[in-house]
Parts: C-alpha cells; sequence; structure tokens
C-alpha cells in the first residue's frame, strides 16, 4: 500500500471513532458544525493536504449513518447529506488559511 493511501485510510479510520462522538448530544451540533471548519484550518496550517480533511470529514458523516441505521433505523438520509457538508465545512476553513498563507510575503 503505497504511502498516500496509508494516510487516506488512516483518516478514513480517524473520521469511523469521531463519528462515534456524535451519540453524545452536546457534542452532536459543534462537531457537525464547528469542527470541521476548525480542523480544516488547523491541518491546513500543518500544511496537510484537503484530500485528508475531506476523507477524515466524509468519514465521519458516513459513520453516523451506519451507526444510526444499526441502532435506530431513522435519520440515515440527514447522516448522509452530513457527509457531503461536513468535507465542505473543513473546505472552507482549510482554504481560508491556504490562502492567507500565499498572500503573506516571505519575511
Amino acid at each position: 500500500m503505497s504511502r498516500i493511501t496509508s494516510n487516506l485510510v488512516l483518516a478514513a479510520v480517524l473520521g469511523q471513532l469521531v463519528a462515534q462522538l456524535g451519540w453524545i448530544d452536546a457534542l452532536f451540533i459543534p462537531l457537525v458544525l464547528a469542527a470541521p471548519p476548525v480542523t480544516g484550518a488547523i491541518l491546513a496550517s500543518r500544511r496537510v493536504g484537503y484530500p485528508w480533511v475531506a476523507v477524515l470529514w466524509a468519514s465521519t458523516g458516513l459513520g453516523m449513518a451506519w451507526s444510526d441505521w444499526i441502532v435506530n433505523h431513522e435519520d440515515v438520509m440527514f447522516h448522509l447529506a452530513l457527509a457531503v457538508i461536513m468535507p465542505l465545512l473543513a473546505g472552507i476553513g482549510w482554504g481560508a488559511v491556504r490562502l492567507t498563507r500565499r498572500r503573506v510575503p516571505a519575511a
């Protein structure tokens, strides 16, 4: 397995673990709305590529979908929509940092 593939597999596994935090009601809204842009920005500042960030958050949404389907048999479409929206939110944070880093002249 190549290094890029193993890194993306690691992001997918980490996303499955993060998805289980969605079962804690107090964490759900911050996890879905605030965490993707914040982690996108942090990882962009550490020069992590967007594909890694997108796989992490898409996997989180998919993890929420399958675990909710197994336990409750409901809200699967909602979680699948989150699997699309969360990587986009992460991309906003990631892109904001990447754009500001490009515009700052080297000292």
